[in-house]
């Protein structure tokens, strides 16, 4: 048996419960990771008060979490990449991702090894994030030397990371946040921070090649307005005007609104690791909670004031 947070119906974080459960079987073709850290991210809460019921049904109870870092125990008899004692590092693709748990069960394509650089809380903080800024700014916006990006949202879980890739593709980064995490994010490399509580956000007289909306807070069509000639604008909330963006299948178009719709992979956390060890990319943590403390940092979570990431430490 396994200690693991549990939802038996959607609804606020008052539905979440940490319980026993059986240890995930794994497939000949899957690896058992005991989980010492799992990663908090917005889609966790959507899925838990049935925003996305459509998609991920009623197969309760459920056991949310889509990021992980831990130590592989186990691996199925067609695995070949990885050994136990392990290291890893994950973004779940399996269910609502089950790693608010003691173990999980996970598919090799979505596991790579954990940065040494990193401990098990940092690894744990990034990768759903991290990889939804990379692959915004790599593959949809094209992001290179000297384009101009606006990163709205710079100082939230995925801004943060935005800010820093954008950085090392040779961007000048204009960050968007409150006036108390101007400094953070200035550090992390931005090179001019507008505080919207005090400022315009989109003034007529600017143009980017990128403008990067990680909290949706945007009007699409002003935003594809204040767009330098090639630019697109990406978002993280699906508004109308704007088109789902599947990296390798659709057409990248000038002038367009995005929402890049990805899968995760190896590879691309291998990026993402590479970037860490030449010191490019690192991640910033909110706050740290137990599993049994889970209600509370969702609720943490869902006011949309932590600054990086939350991450719940499961040993």
């Amino acid at each position: 048996m396994m200690r693991a947070a549990v939802i038996d119906t959607y609804g606020s974080a008052a539905v979440l419960r940490v319980c026993d459960r059986p240890l995930p079987v794994i497939a000949a073709n899957q690896i058992l990771v005991e989980v010492h850290a799992a990663g908090v991210n917005p889609i966790d809460w959507k899925i838990r008060d049935g925003m996305m019921s459509a998609r991920f049904g009623d197969a309760f109870p459920m056991i949310l979490g889509m990021d992980v870092s831990g130590v592989v125990v186990a691996t199925g008899t067609a695995v070949t990449r990885f050994s136990k004692g392990d290291e890893v590092w994950a973004r779940s693709d399996i269910g609502a991702g089950n790693c608010y748990a003691e173990f999980v069960a996970l598919n090799p394509g979505t596991v790579a090894r954990k940065p040494p650089e990193l401990s098990h809380v940092e690894a744990g903080a990034m990768p759903l994030a991290a990889l939804t800024a990379l692959i915004g700014l790599r593959d949809c916006a094209r992001v290179k030397a000297g384009d101009r990006a606006l990163i709205v949202g710079a100082s939230g879980g995925v801004g943060v990371f935005a800010i820093q890739l954008a950085k090392s593709f040779g961007a000048h980064v204009t960050a968007v946040c409150s006036g108390r995490n101007a400094q953070l994010v200035c550090e992390l490399g931005a090179d001019r921070v507008i505080d919207y509580t005090r400022a315009d956000v989109l003034p007529d007289s600017d143009r980017y090649d990128l403008i990067y909306d990680a909290v949706g807070s945007q009007d699409a069509e002003a935003s594809r307005r204040c767009l330098a000639p090639g630019g697109v604008y990406i978002t993280l909330v699906p508004v109308p005007g704007i088109q789902f963006f599947v990296p390798g299948q659709t057409e990248r178009v000038a002038g367009s609104g995005y929402f890049v719709a990805w899968t995760p992979s190896s590879p691309d956390l291998d990026e993402l690791a590479a970037r860490v060890r030449d010191g490019r990319l690192r991640p910033v943590i909110d706050s740290e909670y137990s599993l049994d403390d889970i209600a509370a940092a969702h609720q943490r979570s869902e006011s949309l004031r932590a600054v990086g990431k939350i991450v719940v430490r499961v040993r």
